[in-house]
């Protein structure tokens, strides 16, 4: 990719030189067209994850190293754009770049030399450092954000370690040469392990994790030591072949760790294992963690196992602990539950319980209800199975396969993850491809061959209609998504839903790099998905035929659950999912937030979210630049309204000067600018009659002009507007009150955005912050998001299809318009919703056809 930009104008100032607001204007083009070439290459990343295409190390290597130097280059653009500024990002940068590296050449990642891992670094990628169980529990706890046990890894390296420094490997192969008895094999290896030491450094990491760990629980009672070998619930699951102590004190940990270690080298397992199997093979992490004082507990199957149970998940529940159910000692109640939300129980099978045996809430079977009916014996109510049943099918999609999950319900009522692994199903049929073009031919079309491919897939599930304001814990899981701009604040509802769908958004943008992430069907940028699909209605979205289907089209979902996928656990895919944790997922969503800093990123992703925020706010803050907009040549627009505007063009904004300076209408080029004053000219929101000052309102804007008029920018007593063919930043005083609008508007939605400040007014304080809420009502039906301190109002809107950009900015120019001096006239509230309804009438009339909001 060329390292140059397309000319963007001269921009020059009169000695002939490149002018300080041309070069931020051009730096900044430079930094969207970076994060561009490395959001599609993220992209390809992704696709590649998906299946999409056959790769190999060479490629990830040859990825690795191209993302790398666009990123660097981004930083780099960004610092010279914002006076180095940001120079921590180079650190941040690094570091990623090392650990990237390190991944593609085949190491182990940072984490490898560890000896101890919290579970708040784990994720189901490091596996063969933390065993299976540990980094299953990891993912669920920091990707799901599912409550599980707290704790920690004691790694693969700490197994080294110890069978290293006591010599156990060539003990135990000389004990495993030998023909003895199995109890005095027993008794031999118990012995070998309990004579062993721990290493100091391991024995003071494992020490100050449990100290970390009562710290964190506020525990200072019993743990869980458990197994979790490196490979272990993968080719081979060895269900039930490990030991696990329970209710262990603090103080006795690393005896229970080596008994845990001893039982990886047990009869049973070496038995289960091929009888060459090195004894460095199948090293053996262990988990320590809290114990849950469990209310209830039980299994969930996130696929029926059943012949005919495709569509049902099934779930058993017992009071207590659950150990007895998980080794097939003990009965317990049994619940088919359909796989779509809301989840009915088609059967059930309760067993019955003493009448003077309390149930898991303190109820006894039979007990009279306030409804007037009586307590069944059953230890879950609908809503627990309602849960259970999301998180069956969350960790499903997560690790991509049916699941076999152990819970509990702890004493505060909250549902714990104590486990999860794959469920060995038999391969399902595939329907007969004829039955399913049947099925087809006679289904309802919804949106035909509209949007654009964010992620492959095929769902089903009821539409529920998402903003980014909304609470994801209120997202059903297995439903489908719809809203109207793909936001990145949506994410935690990615993870949840079947499928999502975008009345705008790009396959290259932010939240489509999270549905590639999760494997969510995503169709981006239909136009009017959020006015078709209304809320409840169950659909089928095929995102390859970009269709979507009324109701559910069931041979579509068994052909989705009949493909088999054996990609998923090649080599290579296993190194990409690893460096894609450090490329693509995004961590700084907020730029409001406090944590938004360049020193927290923790993936390119967030390198690039980072940079293109600080970016934008640098362009945004072109027109207080003195010094930027000295001796630059402006031109005047010719106007039809009494408004004086002066142009300064960055290139590409205004014709060419050919000896008449002012400028008219129809030939301003820069599109951003043209579209606002198609709405500010708008003669039929422009009111001509004085406004009805009083006295109140005189004196109370007497000292306001005194302050506003300190310290005057260049342009002082005019109006400025600085352009380019995609650019606007225009500076604009109407009387007493002053407006800020900066837009960038391009082919590409996710360039795009809208900052609109405005500030100020003549009249009484309370006529003053009517109007900030009648101009805020207004911008947030015209999709932004909006931000009020007194009579301060700041506004922004992005990721907009140009189309729509041309139209929100010829309104905003009307409201504008129309809001000039109309604080004095808003005397009571009954006044203000008056004039927001005759505004709305004419947005209403102009937006016909868009997306509601």
């Amino acid at each position: 990719m060329s390292s140059h930009l397309p000319p963007i104008g001269n921009g020059l100032s009169s000695a002939g030189e490149l002018s300080p607001l041309s070069q931020t204007f051009q730096q900044f083009r430079r930094i969207l067209e970076l994060n561009n070439a490395v959001i599609e290459k993220i992209a390809g990343l992704e696709r590649a994850l998906a299946g999409e295409f056959v790769f190999d190390n060479i490629f990830l290597q040859r990825s690795v190293t191209e993302i790398s130097e666009l990123v660097r280059e981004v930083i780099y653009t960004l610092n010279s754009l914002a006076g180095d500024r940001f120079l921590e990002l180079y650190d941040r940068f690094e570091a990623i770049r090392a650990n990237l590296q390190d991944l593609a050449g085949g190491g182990q990642g940072p984490y490898s030399n560890f000896l101890v891992l919290p579970y708040s670094l784990l994720n189901r990628d490091l596996d063969h450092l933390a065993g299976g169980k540990n980094a299953s529990l990891g993912e669920i706890r920091t990707s799901l954000a599912l409550k599980t046990p707290d704790g920690f890894a004691v790694t693969a390296r700490a197994y080294y370690l110890f069978m290293e420094e006591n010599d156990l490997f060539a003990k135990l192969a000389q004990l495993r040469s030998q023909t003895m008895p199995p109890a005095r094999y027993n008794e031999t290896l118990q012995r070998l392990f309990d004579e062993a030491v721990v290493p100091a450094p391991l024995a003071e990491a494992i020490t100050a994790q449990v100290n970390d760990l009562l710290k964190r629980t506020e525990q200072t009672t019993l743990l869980a030591v458990r197994s979790s070998a490196v490979g272990e619930d993968g080719e081979r699951s060895f269900a039930g072949q490990f030991f696990s102590q329970l209710g262990v004190a603090p103080t006795m940990v690393l005896p229970a760790y080596k008994k845990v270690m001893a039982a990886r080298f047990s009869l049973p397992v070496l038995a289960y294992l091929h009888a060459r199997t090195d004894c460095r093979e199948i090293p053996m992490a262990v988990g320590v963690q809290q114990m849950i004082s469990a209310r209830v507990s039980g299994i969930i199957y996130s696929r029926d196992p059943g012949p005919h149970s495709r569509d049902m998940l099934s779930i058993s529940a017992i009071a207590g602990l659950g150990a007895g159910l998980a080794a097939g000692r003990e009965d317990a109640d049994r619940y088919t539950v359909r796989r779509r939300y809301p989840f009915a129980v088609v059967a059930s099978r309760i067993i019955s319980r003493p009448t003077d045996q309390p149930l898991p809430e303190g109820a006894k079977p039979l007990a009279a209800q306030n409804s007037g009916l009586r307590r069944g014996s059953a230890v879950l109510p609908l809503p627990v199975l309602r849960t259970l049943a999301e998180i069956g099918l969350l960790l499903e999609k997560a690790f991509e396969k049916p699941q076999d999950i152990e819970w509990a319900i702890d004493q505060a009522g909250q549902v714990i993850i104590l486990q999860s692994r794959p469920l060995a199903l038999s391969p399902l049929p595939p329907p007969k491809t004829a039955a399913v073009a049947e099925e087809l031919r006679k289904a309802t079309v919804l949106i035909d061959n509209r949007g654009q491919i964010a992620q492959l897939g095929v769902a089903s599930g009821p539409v529920v209609l998402v903003t980014p304001e909304d609470d994801p814990a209120a997202f059903p899981a297995g439903a489908v998504a719809v809203c109207r701009v793909a936001s990145p604040q949506l994410s935690p509802i990615v993870r949840k839903a079947a499928a999502i769908i975008t009345d705008i958004g790009s396959p290259t943008g932010h939240l489509a790099t999270i549905a590639r992430e999760y494997r969510t069907p995503a169709l981006f940028g239909t136009g009017n998905a959020s006015r078709l699909l209304s809320a409840g209605l169950e659909v089928t979205v095929d995102v390859e035929e970009r269709r979507v289907y009324a109701g559910i089209v069931q041979g579509l979902m068994d052909m989705q659950a009949a493909e088999a996928e054996p990609y998923l656990d090649t080599p290579e895919l296993r190194i990409l999912r690893r460096l894609l944790r450090w490329i693509a997922p995004i961590h700084l969503l907020d730029p409001g937030a406090a944590e938004f800093r360049g020193s927290n990123c923790r993936t390119f992703h967030d390198i690039l979210r980072f940079c293109h925020e600080k970016a934008v706010d640098a362009l945004i803050h072109l027109h207080s630049s003195t010094t930027g907009i000295r001796n630059l040549a402006s031109r005047p627009l010719l106007l039809s309204v009494p408004i004086k505007i002066v142009a300064i063009d960055l290139g590409g904004g205004l014709p060419p000067d050919g000896g008449e300076r002012s400028v008219a209408p129809e030939q301003i080029r820069s599109r951003p600018l043209r579209a606002l004053l198609q709405g500010l000219c708008n003669e039929a929101v422009w009111d001509r009659e004085p406004a009805p000052f009083g006295l109140k309102d005189l004196l109370s804007g007497m000292t306001r002009p005194l302050t506003m008029l300190t310290s005057p920018p260049e342009y002082a007593g005019e109006n400025l507007a600085i352009v380019g063919a995609n650019y606007c930043n225009l500076s604009l005083r109407l009387g007493y009150h002053f407006n800020v609008i900066d837009a960038y508007l391009s082919a590409d939605p996710e360039d795009n955005y809208i900052y609109f400040r405005f500030v100020g007014g003549m009249a009484a304080q309370e006529k003053r912050f009517r109007r900030v809420t009648l101009i805020a009502a207004v911008l947030e039906s015209l999709f932004f998001k909006v931000d009020c301190q007194g009579d301060l109002l700041v506004a922004k809107a992005k990721m907009l299809a140009p189309e729509h950009m041309d139209a929100i900015l010829a309104r905003l120019g009307e409201l504008i318009a129309f809001t000039r001096q109309l604080d004095v006239r808003l005397v009571d509230d009954s006044t203000a919703a008056l004039f927001y309804g005759r505004f709305q009438a004419q947005i209403r009339d102009a937006t016909a056809g868009w997306p509601e909001k």
